[in-house]
C-alpha cells in the first residue's frame, strides 16, 4: 500500500497571509522619513549666486551650445525663500520668438524666456558621466 504524503502549510491550517499589506505601514513610515531627510538636506544647501550675465553673453553661450549640441547648466534669475534654484542641466533645441526651447534630462521639452536666465555655462559631459559611473 502506498503512503499518502500530507503537506501541511499555513494556508491549510487557516492562516490568512496578508502578503504585502503587512509591510505597507513600515514602508510608508520609512519612505516618509527618507522624504523628510531629503527635504531638510535641500533646504540646508545654500546655492551661491553666479555672476549675472548680459543678454549678449547668454545668447552667445546658448548659440554655441546649440551648434555643438553641448549640454548647458542654467541658473534661473528666480529666488525661492531668498535662495536660488539649483542649476538646470539641459540641451538647447532651438528658439521660438523670445523663448529658448530646452530639452531636460528627463526628456521633457520646455520653453523658457531668456529674461529669466541669470547665468549659462557649457556643462562638461565627461565630468557628469564620471560622477554617474563611480
Amino acid at each position: 500500500m502506498a503512503e499518502e504524503v500530507v503537506l501541511l502549510n499555513p494556508d491549510k491550517l487557516g492562516y490568512k497571509d496578508r502578503g504585502k499589506m503587512k509591510w505597507m505601514g513600515m514602508m510608508l513610515s520609512d519612505h516618509s522619513e527618507a522624504l523628510k531627510k531629503m527635504k531638510a538636506e535641500d533646504e540646508k544647501s545654500d546655492i551661491p549666486a553666479k555672476e549675472e550675465m548680459t543678454m549678449e553673453e547668454i545668447s552667445t553661450v546658448l548659440y554655441e551650445a546649440y551648434l555643438t549640441k553641448s549640454p548647458v547648466a542654467i541658473q534661473a534669475n528666480v529666488l525661492r525663500n531668498g535662495r536660488f534654484y539649483p542649476d538646470v542641466n539641459c540641451l538647447v533645441m532651438g528658439y521660438l520668438g523670445d523663448k529658448i526651447i530646452l530639452k531636460l534630462k528627463d526628456g521633457r521639452v520646455k520653453r523658457v524666456s531668456i529674461d529669466l536666465i541669470r547665468n549659462v555655462e557649457v556643462f562638461n559631459v565627461l565630468k557628469w558621466h564620471n560622477k554617474r559611473t563611480n
